[in-house]
């Protein structure tokens, strides 16, 4: 294999490693959403609580979709850039 393909091989497993991280993580990262939704901190299954908290716990629900989505950006990056020559 020439180096370029061996870059982009070395790209590719740090890319699966981010991902199996990410995976890894996700258990615990969900455990602190629903606490933070739960009843003595944001309260977000009552109808009577302040717009601010409506938006906070819009943001809080998201929260797990952006720490997977920027992970899986930055690893894709690492590959893109490895396969590329940037880094």
């Amino acid at each position: 294999m020439n180096k370029k393909g061996q870059t982009l091989f070395y790209g590719f497993m740090i890319f699966l490693m981010i991902i199996i991280s990410v995976i890894a993580i996700l258990d615990a990262f969900k455990g602190n959403i629903e606490n933070a939704r739960s009843a003595d901190n944001l309260d977000c299954d009552n109808t009577s609580i302040s717009v601010g908290s409506k938006g906070t716990c819009i943001l809080v629900d998201f929260s797990m979709f952006y720490f997977v989505g920027t992970c899986f950006a930055l690893g894709a990056a690492y590959l893109t850039g490895k396969a590329v020559g940037v880094f």
